[in-house]
């Protein structure tokens, strides 16, 4: 037997990581990204802009740029492409907050064994309204980026056989919207699709944006609610859509709304579920309980489900069918 020699790689590589995203929360803090988009570019410019000292700002800026967050040279400092439009306060894509208040957010951090402890949320509920106004800045990087995530909308739909020839004129239905992106490419390929996007309101304030730079708002109908209250309607529609928000539900929860999906779909509809699931043993799909781990922190009731988990749940309101198409993606049907 040849035992594995140990080895701080892994240990060394998570803190690298730790060390970087450090550096971006400082430059945030700091806004040096807006101080130099408003026209400060040498260092005693934006140690004046940003009030810092001089040594420790010029070390910041420095370590951004292998980053890809600044360029420098000849001692001028200028955002990039990414910096420009995601961490400039004001932008309407501007990203700055949402890092701050979640992806960054180390005071939270620093409670998560007392979380684990007692086995709650230690960052706040960002299921619910409260927190729209940060989930619409998140989404509104799609204003840009819709290209990227289209791509991604078009595999899924592949893997799944639906497009303008095996489904025309179809009705979906996509709960928690967010970008819309997902549901909006069908529109974009049919026009005779239409899309009903379901959200909080200020989170549709952005997935209206997104629709107009794809060419779609013709087509799409935009209705506010909550995923836990609203009501998704009668034999509506052909497909329903859950794009990564389930997780932010525990079962009792899950089942209820599954069950207004269900009731919400023509007979002969589709279910798709498109998001992070466990493997069963919950030791090997990385990215899905790297996800578990931070809505632990963040939603109180949440839980990334294994396959078997959602097949019970299908199964339980009636679905049939019940497919997991790929590690994102689960199909089912209504009879």
């Amino acid at each position: 037997m040849i035992e594995e020699t140990p080895s701080l790689e892994v240990i060394d590589e998570l803190e690298y990581g730790v060390w970087k995203a450090t550096i971006l929360q400082a430059a945030l803090e700091l806004d040096v990204f807006t101080a130099i988009a408003e026209g400060h570019h040498t260092l005693k410019e934006i140690v004046a802009a940003a009030e810092c000292s001089e040594r420790g700002l010029r070390i910041l800026l420095d370590a951004l740029c292998p980053l890809g967050l600044l360029t420098k040279s000849g001692g001028v400092y200028a955002l990039t492409p990414t910096s420009e439009a995601f961490l400039v306060r004001g932008k309407p894509t501007y990203y700055g907050d949402f890092c701050l208040k979640a992806q960054l957010a180390w005071e939270v951090r620093g409670r998560v064994a007392e979380g684990v402890r007692r086995g709650r949320a230690v960052g706040g509920d960002f299921s619910g309204a409260d927190t729209q106004d940060l989930w619409a800045q998140n989404m509104a990087t799609a204003i840009l980026t819709w290209p990227q995530w289209a791509e991604k909308a078009w595999g899924m739909w592949e893997t799944l056989g639906v497009n303008k020839e095996t489904n025309p004129g179809l009705h979906i239905l996509d709960v928690a919207c967010g970008r819309g992106v997902k549901s909006f490419v069908l529109a974009q390929a049919d026009p005779d699709a239409h899309v009903t996007g379901l959200d909080f309101d200020k989170v549709l304030e952005v997935t209206a944006q997104v629709a107009e730079a794809m060419g779609v708002t013709k087509q799409i109908t935009l209705r506010s609610g909550d995923i836990l209250t609203a009501d998704f309607g009668t034999e509506e529609f052909d497909i329903v859509l859950f794009g990564a928000i389930l997780y932010y539900f525990n079962p009792k929860q899950v089942v209820e709304i599954l069950g207004r999906a269900h009731k919400a779909l023509k007979p002969g509809g589709l279910l798709v579920i498109n998001s992070y699931i466990a493997d069963e043993e919950r030791c090997q799909a990385e990215e899905a309980l790297m996800v578990a781990f931070q809505v632990f922190i963040f939603a109180p009731q949440s839980e990334v489900y294994t396959f078997s988990e959602y097949k019970g749940f299908l199964e339980e309101v009636g679905f049939t069918n019940i497919t997991q198409q790929s590690d994102m993606l689960i199909s089912a049907s209504k009879r």
